[in-house]
């Protein structure tokens, strides 16, 4: 109707004054466009709302999951890979993993169930085939399956919510679980290893208002490693059988929140170990020997600013080859970060840093050992070092050039606690023993990190980092007879690209 009146009007009598002739004409013409250009956010503000992401059946609402994740990976040199004990050494391995899940949740009242069934392999890859293949760490079965029973008056967080007044219902959870403990350092879930990690558990977590406590007890040994055992034919040493963990947080501050934890991870005794006497003192002790570790974690996030640092310490018997000492370990790690949101790009500047001791006397074992954390977080890309016989310091910048892309560019330096002690990768597997090294120093390390996220369910991932060797990196090679006609490499290189679907899209 608006635009038949606009045209009628060019065709005025010829009596109609110029003037007003002109106005009428633009008066309707700037309506026109109006109602033209309001019609996208009309349109937008009628859309249908997102569908709920559960379904009714009978008296119970059901939760489907669906992720699906493709990673092609290649390196150059790698740091941990193949050489000594596996006959060959492979400069420019490669492969193309992929890994499903399936899962249904359902919840009714204080009842809730879920279910989710994993399948991870490689499609193909290059020698070392010992590492790569489906042998390695191909699997289908359960990644969680647990009951749990929780209160009802308590409403839910949100996945990577961050606002304290949130927060979780009481519960009991029995099954298989994932659980993650401060940000990770010493319990998590290690979702960029092919399989990632879940326990075995029972777990039972209470709130009263800034309080939270929670314990668990979880059986540890499993038929398959968390990873690809880079270093060992046979995939990661994982010994230990039992873990116990007790936690007690508060919650004082956005800016301050205090976390203190234990966990023991008693002997397990010659019955029940998943190897026979391994090759280094750190493998030596995670199979038989028992921990007690007490940690203490301070972090906050608001308004930008975000920090976190824990401390542990560790205490119990390590039964080497030749003679059992006590063990006495410790270490901290901390970073802090500021995002700013007011200029162009939101760059978000990180610092941090970390120690783990390392190394032995005649009658202490000194190497700190992380249990069961999460990989590629805290200690670079490259996936070389663990938080273990560690000193490093990091800066990392975060830019936002659209809302759907995030571009981290890093750099980190390295090196050994004590170069009598055990290097070892993050997947905690000795890249090389002690004693092999000439210097503490393992390198510097530059990172890159790229993500897109075109649709809310649909996320396109890259990254690529590089490794300087330092001396006592070098050293390590040549021991470990990684290297090309005796030549120790100077750099090493890491590139991967990932694609992951998730229905319900996450944030």
């Amino acid at each position: 109707m608006k635009w038949r009146s606009f045209w009628a009007l060019r065709k005025l009598p010829n009596g109609t004054p110029t003037v007003l002739r002109s106005r009428l004409v633009r008066a309707t013409t700037l309506v026109a466009i109006g109602l033209f250009l309001a019609v996208p956010v009309v349109a937008r503000a009628q859309t249908t709302p997102a569908a709920k992401p559960t379904i009714m059946v009978g008296d119970f609402e059901l939760s489907p999951e669906l992720e699906v994740r493709t990673r092609g990976e290649y390196r150059r040199n790698p740091v941990d890979m193949g050489g000594e004990g596996t006959g060959y050494y492979t400069e420019d391995p490669w492969a193309i993993m992929e890994r499903a899940r399936v899962g249904l949740g359902a919840e009714r009242g204080p009842l809730k169930a879920k279910v989710t069934i994993q399948d991870a392999r490689v499609w193909g890859s290059t020698p070392p085939t010992a590492i790569f293949h489906n042998d390695s760490f191909g699997s289908t079965g359960l990644y969680e399956a647990f009951i749990e029973i929780h209160t009802t008056n308590t409403p839910t967080p949100q996945p990577n919510t961050t606002d304290s007044s949130i927060k979780q219902p009481q519960y009991v959870r029995v099954g298989r679980q994932a659980i993650v403990w401060d940000g990770g350092h010493l319990i998590g879930n290690a979702d960029f290893s092919p399989v990632a990690r879940t326990f075995d558990a029972v777990r039972a977590h209470a709130g009263w208002r800034s309080l939270d406590f929670e314990a668990f007890a979880a059986l540890t040994d499993v038929p398959r490693p968390i990873g690809i055992g880079f270093g060992d034919p046979n995939g990661s040493y994982f010994g230990g059988g039992q873990l116990y963990g007790a936690l007690a947080s508060a919650t004082l501050d956005p800016l301050l929140k205090i976390q203190l934890y234990g966990l023991l991870r008693p002997a397990p005794g010659s019955s029940s170990s998943t190897f026979a006497p391994a090759p280094t003192d750190f493998a030596q002790s995670r199979t038989f020997g028992d921990d007690w570790t007490v940690a203490l974690g301070f972090s906050g996030d608001s308004k930008g600013w975000k920090y976190g640092v824990t401390g542990a310490l560790q205490l119990g018997r390590v039964p080497l080859l030749t003679n059992t000492l006590d063990r006495l370990a410790y270490a901290v790690i901390g970073d802090a970060s500021r995002t700013f949101d007011g200029i162009v790009l939101s760059p978000t500047i990180k610092i941090g840093a970390s120690y783990a001791s390392g190394g032995k006397t005649a009658t202490q074992y000194n190497q700190f050992d992380p249990l069961y954390p999460d990989v590629q977080v805290d200690h670079g890309l490259l996936g070389a070092f663990a938080w273990s016989n560690l000193i490093d310091v990091h800066g990392a910048v975060t830019i936002v050039p659209t809302t759907d892309m995030r571009i981290m560019a890093g750099y980190r330096y390295a090196r050994l606690a004590d170069k009598g002690g055990d290097w070892l990768d993050t997947y905690l597997v000795p890249v090389a023993p002690g004693g092999v090294a000439t210097s503490e120093e393992l390198g510097h390390e530059v990172d890159v990190l790229f993500s897109y996220r075109p649709w809310p369910a649909f996320v396109m991932s890259a990254g690529y980092s590089l490794l300087v060797l330092g001396q006592g990196a070098k050293d390590a090679m040549t021991a470990e007879q990684r290297t090309s006609k005796g030549v120790p490499p100077d750099l090493s290189h890491y590139a991967f690209l990932q694609l992951t679907l998730t229905v319900p899209a996450k944030p």
